[in-house]
């Protein structure tokens, strides 16, 4: 039957939220006529067809078709809606998940909520089966859908797997920042291991890292004739460049194992050895880009003359064994950091904890575990406990190592938390050099 369109009362309470191209409808209803009549209860409260409605009265016109029910619960109407609607495929995809969730509930209140292998009720099966579709992505949607009440900035994601991605990400890191509250800084010197790292690394278990930071050895034969090579020469480089090579390729393997899936390695590197370091990683099965994050130096450089610029940046390859997203998006890969004085070093290769933290923020929680099996000055173990991860680090290098563990004393005093018993005892009298 035909009703004055005026007499069509709309709540204001209605699901859809954009009516779409309403004009194109009104276009096709002048030429073809009104397909499907509206939907509106014993009171003509509209039930179904909002959009139609909508297009006659973009025409003009006084009358339209419609198709009355009069004995429905409020619970039906909201039915008939959601369905006629999710048929019609033309909502956007905040509509869906939200049309999914409410149709699951709706029909939760009509037929009671089915328990998983108890049977009887309602189920997401069900829901999924009433809609043509599979029951994961039923059951992804409606939890996207209450996420969306959750975090409202979800609404901005132009695709529904987006949406989904940025709140699992979202989701991780609001259990972090609950979680961060509860953990506590333990300094212990039994983090630092003096030793080899192709055998203390054979140690940790398969999978129990969550990120490594580490500077290989690789500057072997690079200060012949510099300051530098008096200074350090003996203490970190080996005279054999093969013999570091294979030690490296060996430590990177275990470093591999040792990391979860989907976590990150800082590798840093010569960039005269990209080309093999490159291929090392990739091999070994490290997800690698070809673009390495740059350390750019404040202040002057190193070995510059009459014929060559100083050297003032160094590289690093940001490894990953599978895929982590990193904690802030769009960051630059060039990080301005100033360098360490030379008078303040206890390594030639010693970095700034400024930089460090950097990284570790970015690639891992509060909580998680951060390695580097070439301690070297232990600038990534400082680093790492500043920023409340646990830590674990492994020094070849006797005078090194008592540096470390000078600076875990430093930093149990400014941290003014106890120091554990650890391998400070089994190193003895650890002064200052």
């Amino acid at each position: 039957m035909k009703v004055a369109i005026d007499q069509i009362k709309i709540k204001e309470e209605r699901f859809r939220e954009d009516y779409g191209a309403v004009e194109e409808l009104a276009v096709s209803i002048q030429k073809y006529g009104l397909l499907h009549p509206i939907v509106v209860d014993a009171e003509f409260n509209l039930v179904a067809g909002e959009r139609r409605l909508k297009a006659h009265q973009a025409l003009g016109l006084k009358e339209i078709e419609v198709k009355q029910l009069t004995e429905m619960t409020p619970l039906e109407r909201r039915e008939i809606e959601m369905e006629e609607n999710l048929r019609r495929k033309n909502f956007n995809w905040q509509e869906e998940t939200k049309a999914f969730r409410e149709i699951d509930q709706i029909k939760r209140e009509m037929y009671g909520s089915g328990t998983k292998g108890h049977g009887g009720g309602w189920s997401q099966r069900d829901t999924a089966e009433s809609v043509g579709a599979s029951t994961g992505t039923i059951s992804r949607d409606i939890r996207l859908a209450a996420a969306l009440e959750e975090f409202p900035e979800l609404e901005k994601e132009q695709t529904k797997d987006a949406a989904w991605k940025k709140y699992q990400r979202m989701k991780e890191r609001s259990v972090v920042a609950e979680l961060s509250s509860r953990v506590q800084v333990v300094v212990d010197t039994s983090c630092i291991v003096h030793g080899d790292s192709t055998g203390e690394m054979k140690k940790l278990a398969d999978e129990s890292v969550d990120l490594v930071f580490t500077d290989p050895p690789f500057g072997i034969g690079l200060d012949k004739g510099m300051k530098s090579e008096e200074a350090w020469g003996g203490k970190v480089y080996d005279d054999d460049p093969q013999h570091v090579l294979n030690t490296i390729s060996l430590v990177t393997k275990e470093c591999f194992r040792v990391l979860k899936n989907d976590r990150h390695m800082y590798f840093w590197f010569g960039i005269q050895h990209y080309e093999y370091v490159f291929n090392m990683l990739t091999e070994i099965g490290f997800n690698v880009g070809t673009v390495p994050c740059v350390w750019s130096k404040k202040g002057g450089g190193v070995g510059g003359s009459e014929y060559a610029y100083a050297s003032n940046y160094e590289v690093c390859f940001l490894a990953m064994k599978g895929r982590r997203p990193l904690v802030r998006v769009g960051l630059g890969n060039v990080w301005d950091e100033p360098r360490i004085p030379p008078q303040r070093k206890v390594h030639p290769t010693e970095k700034p904890t400024s930089l460090i933290r950097r990284c570790i923020e970015q690639s891992s929680n509060i909580g998680e575990l951060v390695i580097d099996p070439f301690a070297g000055s232990g600038s990534t173990l400082i680093a790492g406990l500043e920023t409340r991860r646990r830590v674990w680090g492994c020094e070849l290098n006797k005078e090194y190592y008592g540096q470390i563990i000078v600076k875990l004393d430093r930093l149990r005093d400014a941290l003014n938390i106890p120091l554990l018993e650890g391998s400070r005892e089994a190193y003895g009298n650890v002064e200052e050099v």
